[in-house]
Formats: C-alpha cells, sequence, structure tokens
C-alpha cells in the first residue's frame, strides 16, 4: 500500500513549485521516514525537502492573530477563528491522530465496506486540510 501512496505522493508533487504544509518540521519528518524505509525512492523524495514551506508560521509567530484562536496556532484553532463557513465538525475524522490511526487500520481491515468507509473518511478529511489551508493562504496574501 504505501509504494503506490508514495508513486502519487511523487506524481502529484511534480518536480518544481512550492509544498505547502502546515507544520513542516512534521512533514518533513515524514518525507524522511519514507527514504529511509523505502530507498528506492529516496532520490526523488530528498529534493523535496527544499521545497516545503510552512503555512502555520506567520500564525505561530502572530503575524495574524485573533483572540478566537485562544493563543494556540493548530489548524484546528486558527481555521474557526478566520474561516466561519468551513469547518471539520461534521467529518467522520476531525483530527490528525484519527487520520493517522484510521490510515494504520487499513492494513488489516479485511472487510470491504469498512475500508471504503476509512478510505472515504480520510479523504474527506484530507480534503478539508487542503481547503482549509488554501482558503488561510488567500487570507494571508489578500
Amino acid at each position: 500500500m504505501r509504494p503506490a501512496l508514495i508513486r502519487s505522493l511523487l506524481s502529484q508533487l511534480g518536480d518544481c513549485g512550492c509544498i505547502i504544509v502546515w507544520n513542516k518540521t512534521f512533514e518533513i519528518w515524514r518525507l524522511r521516514e519514507i527514504a529511509r524505509d523505502f530507498p528506492a525512492y529516496a532520490d526523488r523524495i530528498k529534493p523535496l525537502f527544499e521545497r516545503v514551506a510552512d503555512l502555520m508560521v506567520p500564525f505561530r509567530r502572530k503575524h495574524l492573530y485573533d483572540p478566537d484562536m485562544y493563543g494556540s496556532y493548530s489548524l484546528k484553532a486558527v481555521l474557526p477563528a478566520l474561516i466561519h463557513d468551513l469547518s471539520y465538525d461534521d467529518l467522520g475524522i476531525q483530527e490528525g491522530g484519527t487520520a493517522s490511526m484510521t490510515y494504520e487500520s487499513l492494513c488489516w481491515n479485511e472487510d470491504p465496506e469498512s475500508v471504503r468507509l476509512k478510505r472515504e473518511n480520510l479523504l474527506e478529511y484530507c480534503r478539508m486540510d487542503t481547503l482549509s489551508m488554501v482558503r488561510l493562504l488567500e487570507v494571508l496574501v489578500a
């Protein structure tokens, strides 16, 4: 399952441009793990490190702050404070830890309907993360 994910990731990211993430340290650590665990992809993974841009930084440094963030710069705190029409509340997965555990559980899940539902929930969660960052980037550049 992971080699297919890695191939898809590399295909989607291409060879140029910024890779915008929330928490660069975490994401680069994941990329380093991929390069370590799948050395056949290491030469294509390592150049990605330099392309990663952290959207969390302006919020962590309080360049943009709203009291409704309650002192936090997590995506789940920043999003509702600045973007009122997006929410994780109605999703089957609402935070990253659950998403990670759900993805890992797919490795041993043999029930096709359960796999389908978990996959759908993961995709919805990832779409929301992506849309949230796009909308927050729009706020920053406005």
